[in-house]
């Protein structure tokens, strides 16, 4: 899923399905039992950024040559 930061409105801006795929992922783990690890809509993406920081950045046209 591919979620775009603008830097200058300083929006996080997620796809239209963005809040119906965190509620699949969360019916998926309440069916596995998990439900003390429901998603929660902003911690995601915030886990996300945390994670994603830790690598290098790229260009758009670098992702071509992965």
């Amino acid at each position: 899923m591919r979620i775009i930061i603008d830097t200058e409105k300083e929006l996080i801006i997620v796809p239209d399905t963005y809040y119906k795929q965190i509620d699949k992922k969360n019916e998926v783990l309440v069916k596995a039992g998990a439900e003390d690890k429901k998603l929660d809509y902003v911690q995601y993406v915030k886990d996300s950024f945390d994670n994603a920081i830790k690598n290098p950045m790229l260009r758009k046209s670098d992702l071509r040559t992965m």
